[in-house]
């Protein structure tokens, strides 16, 4: 488990969010999308799938693959646009 930190400039928040370094970031985006959206209290409209992780470095992070395989660490922080 990792402990990064997503911005989503949309709504101007930051969010601290435990994940398993080893699923698909497919799957972590979902869960993220989720509980912010429980947080807020709001319903997401349109297609989560369009939504990206982007790293602080500007680098568009593959959804396809792991959060190690995307080389993220504890104490990094993304971008979720």
């Amino acid at each position: 488990m990792i402990i990064i930190e997503i911005e989503v400039p949309m709504i101007g928040k930051k969010y601290d969010f435990q994940i398993d370094e080893a699923l698909p970031l497919r799957e972590v985006k979902q869960e993220l999308v989720d509980l912010i959206c429980r947080k807020e209290q709001f319903a997401l409209q349109g297609d989560q799938n369009r939504l990206l992780l982007w790293s602080r470095d500007g680098r568009l992070l593959d959804d396809g693959r792991s959060s190690a395989a995307n080389g993220l660490r504890t104490g990094d922080s993304l971008l979720l646009v």
